[in-house]
């Protein structure tokens, strides 16, 4: 099993980079604009899944957009949210894909 965690912009309101693609979001980045909005674990299938975060964020992309847990609370996941996975880092979603978060704990 693979722990992860959903952050989501806490005020969307206030952050000028909301649903925006990482390409404009980068300079204004900061993770204190988020907030954890949901915890859970996915199993990894084989050896080759466990190496790759991709097939990972896909499927939680595809879950938190079609067939969310009854107790999550958030919007669907969408562009600018972050997903971490345990051990592999923090992701951002972006237009197209997800951008690893190196600098950013």
């Amino acid at each position: 099993m693979m722990k992860y965690k959903i952050y989501q912009i806490k005020n969307l309101e206030q952050c000028d980079y909301g649903f925006m693609p990482w390409k404009f979001a980068h300079d204004k980045f900061k993770m204190d604009d988020y907030q954890n909005v949901y915890e859970g674990s996915i199993e990894q299938q084989d050896h080759k899944e466990e190496t790759s975060p991709i097939n990972h964020l896909e499927h939680l992309f595809y879950v938190f957009n079609c067939d969310h847990p009854k107790d999550f609370k958030g919007h669907s996941l969408s562009v600018s949210d972050v997903v971490e996975l345990e051990g592999l880092g923090k992701f951002y979603c972006d237009s197209a894909g997800w951008q690893k978060l190196e600098a950013w704990k």
